[in-house]
């Protein structure tokens, strides 16, 4: 993975680019981004920068032996550690398992590991055991004596036992990089935080993480804008966004959904809600949900008179006439009661029961809301 393939701010993009060029490279740097962001891509990048035998301007080359390795993440130089369950130990006793969880997709996120690991409600932590076999990694002498770079992916579980690597991030042997890479800095210890330069690794303006998908993933142009606008900016959930056949027309399920809704047909709804189930799941429930609550934030445009973005012809319409009718607090409502469904969503809740009820819900209240804006029109 290059800088240049992936989805970061051209600012960031330079920041990284300059900093590499010129050598200056700190001994311990923070990656901090949402969950299923940029950030640990980033920080691979630059990894595999300062191991390449080829670098060109402080950039891999993308072609030697050491970017190979680094490729498929089994560089003798290059160390990861991550939380785990106190049953399996260390990071080195499931890393097979995390290899292939980035190898498929570079933008996991802590959900996903938990998946991948079967963990379900057990406790992760980077316990004083992994953190004695960091240490042990970072006393080792370079395998192929150009650098050595440890990537610690999750370092908010770190806890107390934290403080034992302070001096090993302080004054790392020569040559020697650690990388931490975050989603909530607030929980790393300030010891720690404080020996760290920060990369801040923001979420992507829709329009460039559709770009990045067009040219990177081959993703269609009107699958790439969609998957961009619902997933908010955050990598890993456009690429989830785009998983399975049924997700490419996420805007037209949309459409339909509203309308089905606001009939208040209860046959309708039952019919709609059993088609909707029939070619799709978990993902398709919650694809719907984001884009509910993309569009309204984008009915919230209109009425401010902002430029929407990514909204196709029947989707820009339909927007329009809903800004006709809601306001600033039913807007808000809206987002919530979409913001609640995708938590449903995330704790396992029945998909056919919750659709139902956020079928009949929407409804309810675009009725309650055109009833209120005729009221007002009438009375004025």
């Amino acid at each position: 993975m290059d800088i240049d393939h992936i989805p970061l701010s051209s600012s960031i993009r330079e920041e990284l680019k300059v900093v590499l060029n010129s050598g200056n490279i700190p001994h311990a740097s923070l990656f901090a981004g949402q969950d299923g962001g940029a950030q640990l891509a980033a920080a691979f990048a630059v990894a595999k920068s300062l191991l390449c035998i080829q670098a060109r301007e402080g950039l891999s080359c993308g072609e030697c032996q050491a970017c190979n390795k680094c490729q498929k993440l089994i560089h003798p130089d290059l160390s990861f550690s991550f939380p785990v369950t106190s049953t399996i130990g260390t990071s080195e006793d499931c890393f097979d398992k995390w290899r292939d969880l980035m190898l498929t997709n570079l933008y996991s996120n802590l959900s996903d590991w938990i998946e991948a690991i079967d963990a379900g409600n057990a406790y992760l932590n980077i316990s004083a055991r992994e953190i004695r076999r960091i240490e042990g990694l970072l006393s080792r002498k370079s395998f192929e004596g150009r650098a050595k770079v440890l990537i610690i992916w999750y370092p908010e579980f770190l806890g107390v036992e934290g403080n034992k690597l302070l001096k090993s991030i302080e004054e790392p042997p020569p040559n020697t990089y650690i990388f931490l890479v975050a989603t909530n800095s607030v929980k790393i210890l300030p010891t720690i935080l404080s020996r760290c330069r920060l990369f801040n690794i923001p979420r992507v303006p829709p329009k460039m993480l559709a770009k990045w998908l067009e040219e990177y993933k081959r993703v269609l142009p009107h699958s790439a804008l969609t998957a961009a606008a619902i997933s908010e900016g955050i990598v890993n959930e456009a690429l989830k966004s785009l998983e399975g056949d049924y997700n490419a027309d996420v805007a037209g399920d949309f459409i339909q959904w509203s309308r089905t809704s606001f009939t208040s047909d209860p046959i309708q709804i039952i019919d709609f809600v059993e088609l909707f189930l029939k070619d799709g799941g978990k993902e398709k429930c919650r694809n719907l949900f984001r884009y509910g609550l993309f569009y309204f934030n984008q009915v919230n445009r209109i009425l401010n008179g902002l430029i929407v973005e990514n909204l196709s012809g029947k989707v820009h319409g339909s927007a329009q006439k809903m800004a006709g009718f809601l306001d600033l607090n039913s807007i808000e409502s809206l987002c919530r009661f979409f913001d609640r469904l995708i938590i449903q969503i995330d704790r396992n809740a029945s998909l056919k029961i919750l659709l139902t009820h956020a079928t009949i819900q929407l409804g309810r209240r675009l009725r309650i809301a055109l009833k209120r804006s005729r009221s007002s029109t009438a009375s004025s």
